[in-house]
């Protein structure tokens, strides 16, 4: 799936998560039991109508054809009034789910706040709006239901009413009319029953849509039998030629507006500029997160576009400003992704080169420690350097940091800066930076203002055009004074 599916505002966290419950749990009600039930009270309906129309036509033509329409269509009227209510509480469910996940995975920022009574307020107000709804809307299918139910004796009521004439008349025999009757009275039963299930047909309906228009999404960004095997073919320069882009979201504004960058092959490139200038998005194309919607990206003149993402990406690692640790051992977080089982000497290795080596040796278990969730059993400075441990046991040709220090303390910074230095010194390293000293020794600068590349070069040169990044420097300098 692209990244620009997870980007819309229906596809949160919370809403995926309350869809991944809710959808195959539809699905499963109906298709556990329920569809066969379904399955044979309609043949019971069919086979009921058709023996009592073969046995005593006059009788059953006027039962079937004039009973059964009407507990049909109430049931049906019953079937679409569920159906909209399913959706619209669906909705307001995937929205309460959001909110709720939100809460629980941000729960300090919740308490530091103190946000925990306006929090269940609008959990509750959502769940009472889905009530206040659902509650119209259940009085309304209560209608249709009881229709459905009680129509029985009206075919019953028609049936001995029609029926009777005839026998009165001489036209049928008593064992007719009752072999009539009887069929068509359990036709109608059946037919009563069968609405009975509606609830599991109206949750399935929007789940089994659901399903059929996930698998109707095409990934634009995909492996394919066209480039499955085609990777980067070498460690060549790095270029970004007259590139623009705009997320699907703000339609509206482009965020890169023809931008140009060369790279050479084991430099150090650093992207600077005010947030929201498009120093990240620069990051999440070179990672191919998404394409550009105009101009290239090349590595060593392969076009990525055209290349396996999987290829592509096993060539570069990412080291992004909140590092993400899941779930697992020390040692499972550092060898995720790779293609092979890592001994724990490379894995020390890469925790060496990371400035991690002291740290997780000196924890109880060792490579073994779980991480808990989201690595809060560590500091910040110290998940950072797990996640460059795994970033570097890749032995990529490209690293990617994308503002890799500046949520951390002044000592968790300079560690974790010295680790990255060290780490760039044997590959090509694009860098997005706020703090301007982290990045001063970089082989080239671009300065980025309002989606374009206003300046480029070293440090020096730079300074001394007086510049964009000039001024930068200043006010850091003044932030710090």
């Amino acid at each position: 799936m692209d990244q620009d599916f997870f980007d819309r505002p229906e596809n949160t966290s919370g809403a995926l998560t309350s869809k991944l419950s809710s959808v195959p749990n539809a699905l499963l009600e109906l298709l556990a039991g329920n569809l066969l039930l379904i399955f044979i009270v309609l043949v019971n309906v069919v086979s009921s109508s058709v023996v009592a129309i073969a046995y005593g036509w006059k009788l059953g033509l006027v039962v079937v054809f004039g009973g059964l329409p009407l507990l049909l269509g109430s049931g049906y009227a019953k079937i679409r009034l569920d159906q909209k209510l399913e959706n619209a509480a669906g909705e307001r469910f995937a929205e309460s789910a959001g909110l709720a996940t939100e809460a629980v995975t941000s729960i300090r920022t919740v308490a530091s706040l103190t946000l925990e009574s306006q929090i269940l307020k609008e959990y509750g107000d959502m769940l009472d709006f889905i009530v206040h709804k659902s509650t119209r809307s259940f009085f309304r299918t209560m209608i249709g239901y009881s229709l459905s139910q009680s129509l029985d004796f009206l075919i019953m009521a028609l049936g001995f009413w029609y029926g009777s004439t005839l026998l009165i008349s001489g036209e049928y025999t008593v064992i007719q009319f009752f072999v009539v009757f009887i069929g068509v009275i359990f036709g109608g039963q059946a037919a009563g029953q069968f609405f009975g299930y509606s609830s599991s047909i109206t949750k399935a309906r929007p789940a089994a849509n659901y399903i059929l228009w996930l698998r109707t999404l095409k990934a634009r960004i995909g492996e394919d039998d066209s480039n499955k095997s085609i990777g980067p073919s070498g460690d060549g320069p790095l270029a970004l030629e007259d590139v623009e882009f705009r997320y699907k979201q703000r339609d509206a504004s482009r965020v890169l507006k023809g931008i140009s960058m060369d790279i050479k092959p084991g430099s150090y490139a650093a992207c600077v500029g005010p947030s929201g200038c498009g120093k990240t998005t620069v990051i999440s194309l070179l990672e191919r997160f998404y394409d550009p919607i105009s101009g290239r990206i090349t590595l060593n003149g392969d076009n990525s576009a055209k290349l396996s993402p999987r290829l592509y990406r096993d060539h570069m690692s990412l080291v992004q400003q909140e590092p993400t640790l899941y779930q697992g051992s020390v040692r499972e977080n550092i060898a995720l992704g790779l293609r092979y089982d890592p001994s724990d000497e490379e894995i020390l290795e890469a925790c060496k080169k990371a400035n991690a080596y002291d740290f997780v040796m000196s924890l109880p278990e060792g490579l073994s420690t779980p991480c808990g969730g989201k690595g809060l059993q560590f500091s910040g400075g110290q998940r950072q350097r797990i996640a460059i441990a795994r970033a570097l046991i890749r032995n990529p040709r490209l690293l990617l940091l994308d503002e890799a220090t500046s949520a951390l303390d002044t000592q968790s910074e300079r560690i974790v800066q010295q680790t990255l230095d060290a780490a760039a010194s044997s590959r090509t390293t694009v860098a997005v930076a706020h703090r301007l000293s982290t990045i001063k020794h970089a082989d080239v600068i671009f300065v980025f203002g309002n989606g374009r590349i206003v300046e480029m070069g070293t440090h020096t040169e730079l300074q001394n055009l007086r510049g964009r990044y000039y001024e930068m420097c200043v006010a850091q300098s003044l932030d710090r004074a």
